[in-house]
């Protein structure tokens, strides 16, 4: 090789080392302090390339979390109770608009389900903001990316439906409201208002 050849190769090496770098620090930035105003939901996608992992009867990977109030990491455990368990971030517009509905849903089924939310992305602090301005009542817990890939989760928001017996009984993909929580609940649990 010669002596030009090696330096263009040398360059073009460090540019996209240096690309993947930036990139890479840019995109797992916190989302802390940022708010994004999007009034538009968007549509839900079909499982593919880039979107949620299709785990329906597959038993449900629990890993350890950091409850939101800072306290030791703890491993969730199936119940005798279904699981509601939603992913969800605070500069999440989607997210912001189902917290009334998951809300609703834990006031008139939390005795006979637990409801279980889990942030990847915000620090302690942001995330218990959140939570206390849209009254969020039910246990939260902070990921540190693993649940999220456990789950094979790639869009938010996202809910999946845990069975008594640890296996997952569905997804919901996007923005849930207090209407599919209902639909969800009473099909595959048999759980009514």
């Amino acid at each position: 090789m010669t002596g030009s050849r090696r330096t263009r190769v040398l360059a073009t090496s460090l540019i996209v080392l240096l690309v993947s770098v930036v990139g890479g620090l840019t995109l797992s930035r916190s989302s802390d302090g940022v708010d994004a105003h999007l009034t538009t939901p968007g549509e839900v996608q079909q499982p593919s390339i880039g979107t949620n992992a299709n785990t329906t009867g597959t038993p449900f990977p629990f890993v350890a979390l950091t409850p939101v109030d800072g306290t030791a990491p703890i491993t969730l455990r199936a119940s005798a109770k279904p699981m509601v368990i939603n992913f969800w971030f605070s500069t999440c517009e989607p997210c912001k608009r189902e917290m009334p509905a998951l809300s609703a849903a834990f006031k008139k089924y939390g005795s006979r389900v637990n409801f279980i939310g889990i942030n990847p992305n915000d620090t302690t602090v942001s995330a218990q903001s959140f939570l206390q301005k849209y009254g969020i009542e039910y246990a939260n817990y902070l990921d540190n990316g693993d649940q999220l890939a456990a789950a094979g989760v790639a869009t938010m928001p996202s809910t999946i439906f845990v069975s008594p017996d640890g296996t997952i009984a569905t997804r919901h993909a996007g923005e849930i409201t207090e209407k599919d929580l209902t639909e969800i609940l009473a099909s595959r649990f048999g759980i009514s208002a």
